[in-house]
């Protein structure tokens, strides 16, 4: 029988309702991010997610701007996530599970995973500017989970259906299965 954090299903909760009361419409997308089997699985590069963030939030920015010139209007995206830590059970490797969430008038899906300028070309991208390693070359250790897209409408009457689904994909994150929570390093965390 899987059991689940609480902690990490409430702070998932709280995430998803700071999401839904500044946007309107929101894609959520799982994405897990993998270490190639050569990178050093050494604790002093615990800050990869961090980067990870940073470069992802950059390129939203800087996407957003771009769109919003283009289209002639005012654009807010703000970036909401939820990650995991975790280790694989046959390998023992390192890797991340996330949910993001962003303004689905922006964002409509991940688009295509070998595309350029698209949100999983983005992803991909800053995974590998977070790592150090060359894109597209190592794009393939972003990996986009078949039926890991959610769309959820705060002004739908199908809003409690869509965040059931939801709740689906996020609750493989909270599982207690797999999380090195005693190494000393964060297992978890969210968009403040």
């Amino acid at each position: 029988m899987k059991t689940y954090n609480p902690y990490y299903q409430q702070r998932t909760e709280g995430v998803i309702n700071n999401a839904l009361s500044e946007l309107t419409r929101i894609m959520a997308l799982r994405v897990d991010l993998r270490l190639p089997p050569d990178y050093p699985d050494s604790p002093d590069d615990s800050k990869v997610i961090t980067r990870f963030f940073d470069s992802l939030k950059a390129k939203l920015r800087y996407d957003t701007v771009r769109k919003a010139s283009r289209w002639g209007r005012n654009l807010n995206n703000p970036l909401y996530y939820i990650w995991v830590r975790e280790y694989g059970e046959i390998n023992n490797r390192r890797h991340y599970h996330l949910v993001l969430f962003v303004n689905k008038d922006i964002y409509h899906s991940p688009g295509v995973y070998n595309g350029e300028n698209n949100l999983a070309s983005f992803i991909q991208q800053a995974w590998c500017s977070a790592t150090g390693l060359r894109y597209p070359a190592y794009s393939r250790l972003v990996h986009f989970p078949e039926h890991g897209v959610v769309y959820l409408d705060r002004n739908s009457p199908e809003l409690p259906a869509q965040l059931a689904a939801l709740k689906q994909r996020t609750d493989y994150l909270a599982k207690d299965h797999t999380k090195p929570y005693h190494d000393g390093f964060r297992s978890f965390g969210t968009s403040r």
